[in-house]
């Protein structure tokens, strides 16, 4: 390709029956301005090009790291999500046998508390009884005519001990 500076300096010879110096010369200025126009932006937008693959070529790298990096993110992911799944159940499980065991101890202690309360009120029922006959056998003493004190009797005995008394006295 030719640089401005070579069509700038391009010299043509005169001929005798030749084209017109002037418009040549004339002709040749602007097709050089328009070609050096043109060749300053073909390197332009060659550099740009050149610039624009590097950065194409930098987001190719990245979206490459990024979809390596996204495919281990999903799998990291999935095993994590099959992890947690798999303690769950465990957790689950765990739990299940945990409340299985809460629940026999409970009906254990309930059915021991069930046995202890009915051994105690049979033991109520036992010392009620023995109390109401108890009673009744001391109410039946006190009913009795050995617990009964007549004023008259007892003051016949007081008589008769005090005449006991003064009969002793003599034989002294």
């Amino acid at each position: 390709m030719l640089t401005p500076v070579e069509i700038q300096n391009t010299k043509f010879k005169s001929a005798a029956s030749g084209y017109n110096k002037g418009q040549v010369d004339k002709f040749m200025e602007e097709l050089n301005k328009d070609y050096e126009f043109l060749y300053r932006q073909n390197l332009d937008l060659t550099e740009k090009i050149s610039s624009l693959n590097d950065r194409v070529q930098y987001y190719t790298t990245i979206e490459k790291s990024l979809h390596k990096a996204l495919v281990l993110a999903e799998k990291s992911a999935e095993e994590t999500k099959a992890a947690a799944a798999k303690d769950a159940k465990g957790i689950e499980r765990q739990a299940l046998a945990d409340a299985q065991e809460i629940r026999n101890n409970a009906e254990k202690e309930l059915n021991k508390l069930h046995t202890q309360t009915l051994r105690l009120m049979q033991q109520y029922e036992t010392y009620r009884a023995q109390c109401a006959a108890l009673i009744k056998s001391q109410q039946e003493l006190l009913d009795s005519k050995v617990f009964q004190i007549n004023l008259k009797e007892f003051e016949a005995y007081t008589e008769y001990l005090q005449d006991s008394k003064k009969n002793e006295k003599p034989n002294e």
